[in-house]
């Protein structure tokens, strides 16, 4: 209203519509203009009245005050707009710098792993032509014992023959042959392949650790549970346990407790110096009141055991040898792409993978610590906790 009056002023004073004279005053309380009548009216006796011109200055430097505070202001925020699209433009390069380096510094990661993986299949094709060579060397050594026996065979044959003098003549010579060809051995030689240690296997796989605990509920009478549910050992003498439907009775193992039905799993079992030992993967529903040994439809599984000096490895599928023991095994199990793999943690390298699993249903890891003997060596399995060591 004010700012119509001054617009007005400039094009003339206004007209009193109740007096018919110039409005020269302004009431600050009503916010009005007035006439020279009008000041005497009762209604504006006790206002602040002012000439119109002196009002029009007093409100002028209201809006010079109010325009410097808004300047201020505006300066304020153009200072705060200007840091944030510096900010921004930082923000894009330092993205960009990140992008490089990361592609720049994950090459060098895949380049030193081809590398790596090229010198270990030189070493591997070196090693496989080394035990290739002993192979045939041994193969051209037993083809010409097996001649030479098969020669002797045919002298006995043609002795046999003899005239009872000739055939007496001839068995001391016989018998020289016999006693040397005795002498030589049939020894195959000892095969063995590089190891493999896979750089950054483990922080890989830690990604996908899951802690396990043991379910108590279908432990065999025979397997004694840590109270932490973490380890498991074989006890000689029979629990006295309830003989529920989820307990094993037979198979001397105990479930996980954790059921895996989608998703990558990892966990650790170390095994120490134990010669014979089960660790895997199995059905919930896999059954545990009668004897028999796991399927591939029912689980997989590796079962360590001893035989002499040398250390095996068996599965569903096939037979292996290792020639030492492991003392800590890592197992990932990836349940939508069927796939199991068993890892030495000593040595970083990899003991057996299947990815030709075909078991459906809820699964749990599997335990069986194996009946001791003569030649077992006695221990725990113990379920180990996260650790980037």
């Amino acid at each position: 209203m004010l700012q119509t009056h001054l617009l007005q002023k400039k094009m003339g004073l206004s007209t009193c519509d109740q007096h018919g004279e110039q409005e020269m005053f302004f009431c600050e309380e009503d916010q009005r203009p007035l006439c020279e009548s009008c000041l005497s009216a009762p209604e504006h006796k006790n206002h602040q009245v002012l000439p119109l011109e002196t009002a029009a200055d007093k409100c002028k430097k209201k809006l010079r005050e109010i325009w410097s505070i808004l300047q201020k202001k505006e300066q304020k925020f153009q200072i705060a707009l200007d840091i944030l699209r510096r900010r921004k433009a930082q923000f894009t390069e330092r993205t960009y710098t990140l992008k490089e380096t990361a592609f720049s510094e994950y090459g060098k990661i895949h380049q030193f792993l081809w590398d790596e993986n090229y010198e270990y299949q030189k070493r591997l094709v070196k090693a496989s032509r080394r035990n290739l060579l002993q192979v045939e060397e041994t193969e051209i050594k037993l083809f010409q014992q097996i001649q030479k026996l098969q020669q002797v065979k045919f002298e006995v044959e043609e002795n046999l023959d003899m005239m009872p003098l000739e055939m007496i003549q001839a068995v001391p010579d016989t018998l020289k042959k016999k006693e040397e060809l005795g002498l030589q051995r049939s020894a195959l030689p000892s095969i063995s392949l590089p190891t493999c240690s896979i750089t950054g296997m483990r922080e890989m796989l830690m990604s996908f650790h899951r802690d396990i605990t043991l379910d108590p509920e279908s432990a065999h009478p025979h397997l004694i549970l840590s109270e932490d549910l973490k380890r498991v050992q074989y006890g000689s003498i029979c629990q006295d346990l309830p003989d529920n439907k989820e307990r094993f009775d037979c198979v001397l193992g105990v479930l996980g407790a954790q059921k895996f039905t989608s998703g990558k799993h990892y966990w650790e079992v170390e095994v120490g110096d134990k010669t014979a030992w089960e660790l895997g993967i199995c059905k919930d529903s896999v059954r545990r009141k009668e004897k028999h040994a796991f399927s591939s439809e029912d689980a997989m599984t590796v079962t360590a055991f001893t035989s002499g000096n040398s250390f095996f490895f068996c599965t569903s599928d096939k037979n292996f040898l290792l020639r030492r023991p492991l003392h800590k095994v890592g197992i990932f199990f990836d349940y939508d792409k069927q796939q199991i793999a068993f890892y030495d943690l000593t040595y970083r390298c990899l003991i057996y993978s299947n990815s030709n699993m075909d078991l459906e249903g809820p699964l749990c890891p599997y335990f069986s610590p194996c009946l001791p003997n003569e030649k077992n060596t006695p221990g725990s399995l113990i379920i180990c906790p996260k650790s980037p060591q």
